[in-house]
């Protein structure tokens, strides 16, 4: 009895690995026929450059940017005052062990401050807000850095003294990171490196398929 559970166990843990590994497996795939086939598309939004296509267009994307909170003095007292002389029958008193103390400013916090579309081409990033516009031109790319867990991705540029941040959750961030790097790879002729790499992530997830249990016991 207790070898059929142990034996029934492991062919349902087999079978949840295995849907795992194929769900992956297709995902994979999926992105290698994408990298092998997409080149971009027109758009009526923005204005293209030529030959420039776009490879990502997000809506609800945050611009977000690092704001100061509100200061507060640090160290003030008041002292006591003493009198020091007497001109016209009038006290003259002096101040001492006062201290005006410092301003300690607020601590930067990343705050969104506006809302738009963002934009990836093979040419440059672009936000597009109520208030704000920017700009990242990809032959003006220093790095960029993502971070999945919030979905946001920073952008530094050789033109711009501030970094630009955008976020847009992290249910986008594998599909954007990959569109983002399709992009790029369209604007430095490499596309066939990335193709070929996928190839080899899949060859690789290929040999790595689980395998079966022996079937349980009747």
């Amino acid at each position: 009895m207790f070898r059929h559970h142990q034996e029934k166990k492991a062919y349902h843990e087999y079978q949840a690995t295995l849907a795992a590994w194929q769900a992956q497996r297709d995902a994979y795939a999926n992105l290698l026929t994408v990298a092998e086939t997409y080149a971009g598309e027109p758009s009526t939004s923005i204005l293209l450059k030529p030959g420039e296509a776009v490879f990502a267009a997000v809506t609800d994307v945050a611009l977000v940017e690092d704001r100061r909170g509100a200061g507060e003095w640090k160290g003030r007292s008041q002292g006591f005052s003493m009198p020091v002389a007497s001109i016209g029958g009038r006290s003259i008193r002096y101040r001492v062990g006062s201290s005006r103390g410092h301003f300690q400013q607020g601590t930067p916090t990343p705050t969104a401050i506006d809302v738009g579309t963002a934009y990836i081409t093979n040419r440059r990033m672009i936000f597009q807000g109520a208030r704000q516009t920017r700009e990242c031109l990809f032959d003006k790319l220093v790095g960029f850095q993502h971070d999945d867990a919030i979905g946001q991705t920073i952008f530094s540029v050789s033109n711009r003294q501030k970094p630009t941040c955008i976020h847009y959750g992290s249910s986008l961030s594998d599909w954007f990171d990959f569109r983002l790097d399709l992009a790029i790879a369209h604007y430095r002729g490499t596309v066939d490196a990335m193709a070929r790499d996928l190839r080899a992530d899949l060859a690789a997830l290929d040999s790595s398929v689980p395998v079966p249990p022996p079937p349980p016991t009747s």
